[in-house]
């Protein structure tokens, strides 16, 4: 375990977050992450936090206390093709499991568009992909063993300290920090991908169909344009073929581009929206025209998209019925009272979990998320959408932009007082509980 404590700086992926902990530690295992809990604590230097990669929009592991950095302890531990169980470290990166876990035989049943996320990270965050047969990561989670605020580690799982289980797998790091799963996966498989254009009244009125008749299917919408990008994954016993290195940089200049130019000409940004879904941002949203040319990827290499233009974003799940009701209204507001803004709404289906902070606990849902560019204000466009998500019954992603607090959170999840009970019984003393946390669980800070 080492510890750096001058000049530490840490900065989330958009860039809109920056805090700069007194003490900076590197753990690379389950031991070394446990005492450095302890010493913290021993020495006052709370709030601890555990940063993952930085892709969440909310200041959720922002502290002027410790950092731990777990990168280190990281890799699949054991896989089981009889139960088809891995078990995998907590620092791990997405993008890195996946080929460990081919060679294994297995595969995760879903991931997200991104994969540059800690498995940790993602799971305790509810991050998820699209398909309403098929639950977030964090419904993936078989076990899990978290260190504690006094350095002893519990593990948990459907059969052993069963609520610890169902409050760990979204728990946003505030019952300690994990750092084991067991991830229950699949036998090993490949996806087909196609896609391309739809319009926008043909997807609303076959919405059931494209949902229910694909494993996965998502769109793409700039609200200025009249057709979506629409994309489908489905298994198939076709052999999988590698992607290609070193694409997309046209389309990544391209979006770059129009950015840039409704940065200082908002009254472009509805050409360009049109532009980019007829063009260039059709292939970098991952919606190209595939039909006469479909790709097929092993699983894990079919699920991300490249996102290297930076944004901040926001996040709501709404009930399935409403999702369609909910974007037409979210779109219109965009293009009437959303200020200056060009990335399109992204709209995927989930199925629903038991998990108890799980934005699809108890409801299959539809997750509706909208960025905008990250030299850009977001607040005049994500405040108005807030409202409207809010009016449908939203639940918002642990780890992109929202305003609520307690009072909002707490009736939006039946479970809400059984979790404050597991989390305040494993950390009594709010060693994991920043500012940010503290108002979103409504509590004082450390």
């Amino acid at each position: 375990m080492s510890i750096q404590q001058k000049n530490a700086v840490w900065t989330n992926w958009s860039g809109a977050l920056t805090c700069a902990p007194s003490n900076l530690v590197t753990a690379n295992s389950e031991a070394e992450i446990s005492a450095a809990i302890v010493e913290a604590a021993g020495q006052g230097r709370g709030p601890v936090r555990a940063p993952g990669t930085g892709h969440s929009f909310t200041p959720i592991v922002i502290t002027d206390g410790t950092m731990i950095d777990i990168d280190g302890h990281e890799g699949l531990v054991s896989a089981d093709t009889s139960t088809g169980r891995a078990r995998v470290k907590a620092g791990t990166k997405i993008h890195n499991l996946g080929a460990p876990l081919l060679d294994a035989g297995l595969a995760l049943a879903n991931q997200g568009d991104i994969n540059r996320q800690s498995i940790a990270g993602a799971i305790s965050t509810g991050t998820h992909g699209t398909g309403l047969a098929l639950g977030s990561v964090s419904s993936q989670v078989a076990g899990v063993r978290v260190a504690t605020a006094d350095g002893s580690i519990v593990s948990c799982s459907a059969d052993e300290n069963t609520d610890v289980f169902n409050a760990a797998r979204v728990s946003l790091g505030t019952l300690g920090i994990l750092t084991e799963f067991d991830l229950q996966c699949l036998p090993a498989y490949s996806l087909r991908e196609t896609g391309g254009r739809m319009a926008v009244t043909e997807v609303m009125a076959q919405m059931d169909s494209l949902v229910n008749d694909n494993r996965h299917f998502e769109f793409f919408w700039f609200p200025f344009a009249d057709d979506v990008l629409v994309k489908f994954l489905n298994t198939t016993d076709e052999p999988a073929r590698p992607p290609r290195d070193g694409g997309g940089g046209m389309e990544q200049f391209a979006m770059v581009a129009a950015c840039e130019i409704s940065r200082f000409a908002p009254f472009m940004r509805g050409p360009l929206q049109r532009f980019l879904t007829n063009n260039a941002g059709a292939r970098y949203m991952g919606a190209d025209e595939f039909s006469q040319k479909a790709k097929v990827r092993h699983a894990y290499q079919a699920f991300p998209s490249d996102r290297d233009v930076r944004f901040n974003e926001m996040e709501f799940s709404v009930p399935l019925a409403s999702g369609t009701d909910c974007v037409q209204e979210l779109a219109e507001h965009m293009r009437k009272r959303g200020g200056n803004f060009i990335f399109p709404i992204e709209y995927r289906t989930i199925q629903g979990d038991d998990i108890w902070l799980s934005p699809f606990q108890g409801r299959d849902s539809v997750s509706i998320s909208i960025h905008q560019y990250a030299k850009q204000d977001y607040r005049r466009l994500f405040d108005g959408a807030e409202a409207i998500f809010r009016n449908y019954g939203g639940r918002p992603h642990w780890g992109k932009l929202h305003t609520l607090t307690a009072r909002e959170l707490a009736p939006l999840y039946p479970h809400w007082d059984d979790f404050q009970e597991v989390r305040r019984r494993l950390d009594p003393n709010g060693l994991f509980l920043t500012p940010y946390l503290a108002r979103l669980f409504g509590e004082d800070a450390a």
